[in-house]
């Protein structure tokens, strides 16, 4: 059963109870009210036919000069005075129970005289729809037992059939409430409604489905949650399409770069293999070329095991001096761009930040790397440390080649390169940037990349400086 048709159900059962009830109270106490009045009625009749008995006795006798009437007389009186013709019926009892006159016959209860004997006053009583008053009167010296019944099936008709026309107007009315109850309730759950379509468009599939929002019931906060609920699905399935889709670029670049040099070294091994006159010349090219080809693989082994192991070790962050960081750093790198006849300087102001020792120098090995590769001899490549406003800002900045606008968004992918040809010859694969953004990414930092072509380019790391151990 749904939710619409068992609030329908249960209200309207609730209405008709209620409604019912009501009626049935206000019945109930309507015809209390008229059995009492009408008890009233009963009682006083009974009192006025006693007592205009006992009025016209006395009449009686002093008419028949008599001291005291016998039981026949009395009897005889008794017939001219009340005559079956009567509207009610009378019955007198000697104090014996015997009966000593009856107008009509009448079937009273058989507890009726003992009641009246025990009380020794008026009692009333209602049976099968008669209404029945015994008292006890002294006449004529003698204890007698004065019984009256009255006819009260009018009062019972008249209750049984507003009883019938309650129960029809509750009926109708049922009905009414019913109908009015059934289009208010498909209105009032129509949001539901919305809410149920909305929900299983959401659950088949289509994450941009959105539930209106109208009012500001429940219902409306119902929808408004689902919709942030969808929302959020939205994004976490968006989020998970990029993640397979990155994986799967991964896993295309990792094998398209894998197989050039191994199909240079399976080459160029077949070739050494296979020709018996290889000249000396030729032997020392191939073994180079094979040399270097493993070579590439090793690093390029190496860097993709830094970048899915980096954060997944026991990592140790200490505050480390950053001044005597760089000079170390610096004694390092002056090396490698030497080397390259690239003007190379390294320093920092002096401060403690908490940082990861390895995975810093691994950040700035890298960043210099890429530097020195993307520069001329006779380029100069600076690498600067400072604390400003709360942070520690590293900065490697060079004059090489640049990188374009559009490209500067797409660096930090892995394998990603702007100059595959001139990376390659390089012994690059593409991977040191995105491993520089996993090592800014654990120590809650941001890098940004502002270059031009032709201009060099620079890169600006921020990482919170510790509150306890950083410059004041």
């Amino acid at each position: 059963m749904k939710l619409w048709q068992k609030i329908f159900l249960y209200t309207l059962i609730l209405v008709m109870l209620a409604v019912g009830v009501t009626s049935i109270l206000l019945l109930k106490n309507s015809f209390s009210m008229a059995l009492d009045q009408k008890k009233q009625g009963v009682y006083n009749e009974h009192e006025f036919a006693v007592a205009g008995f006992k009025s016209m006795m006395v009449t009686e006798r002093l008419k028949e000069n008599a001291v005291v009437l016998d039981e026949k007389a009395l009897a005889g009186f008794m017939e001219e005075a009340f005559g079956e013709e009567g509207g009610g019926g009378i019955v007198f009892f000697n104090s014996d129970g015997g009966q000593v006159y009856a107008n009509k016959r009448m079937d009273f209860p058989e507890g009726l005289l003992g009641a009246a004997r025990k009380s020794g006053k008026s009692y009333m009583q209602v049976y099968q729809n008669q209404m029945y008053v015994a008292s006890s009167e002294s006449i004529e010296g003698k204890t007698y037992y004065v019984v009256t019944g009255h006819d009260i099936s009018e009062v019972v008709a008249m209750h049984e059939d507003m009883l019938k026309r309650i129960l029809a107007v509750s009926m109708g009315c049922a009905m009414g409430i019913a109908f009015v109850l059934l289009i208010l309730v498909k209105i009032l759950l129509h949001p539901l409604q919305k809410i149920n379509e909305g929900t299983r468009a959401i659950a088949a599939g289509s994450y941009r489905e959105r539930i209106p929002e109208t009012g500001k019931d429940e219902l409306s906060e119902l929808a408004h949650n689902m919709n942030q609920m969808a929302e959020a699905v939205e994004t976490n399935v968006r989020a998970l399409e990029d993640v397979a889709e990155n994986r799967k670029q991964f896993i295309d670049n990792l094998s398209h770069e894998m197989k050039t040099p191994l199909t240079s070294i399976l080459g160029f091994a077949d070739l050494l293999q296979i020709q018996k006159d290889v000249s000396e010349e030729h032997r020392m090219e191939y073994a180079g070329i094979i040399k270097e080809e493993a070579a590439r693989l090793r690093a390029l082994s190496g860097k993709l095991m830094e970048l899915i192991t980096v954060g997944q070790a026991s990592l140790e962050y200490r505050r480390e001096d950053m001044g005597r960081l760089f000079e170390e750093i610096g004694a390092s790198l002056k090396m490698v761009a030497d080397s390259h006849k690239i003007a190379f300087s390294c320093h920092s102001e002096p401060g403690e930040l908490r940082v990861e020792r390895e995975l810093f120098k691994s950040l700035l090995y890298n960043l210099v790397d890429n530097a020195v590769k993307a520069s001329e001899e006779g380029g100069s490549i600076r690498v600067e440390g400072r604390f400003a406003d709360g942070q520690f800002q590293a900065i490697v900045e060079d004059e090489g080649v640049g990188i374009p606008e559009e490209e500067i968004g797409k660096i930090v992918q892995a394998f990603y390169m702007v100059d595959k040809a001139r990376s390659r010859a390089n012994g690059g694969a593409g991977l040191g940037l995105a491993l520089c953004r996993e090592i800014v990414s654990l120590h809650h930092g941001t890098m940004r990349f502002f270059s031009r072509l032709g201009e060099g380019t620079r890169v600006l790391i921020a990482i919170p400086a510790d509150p306890e151990g950083g410059k004041p």
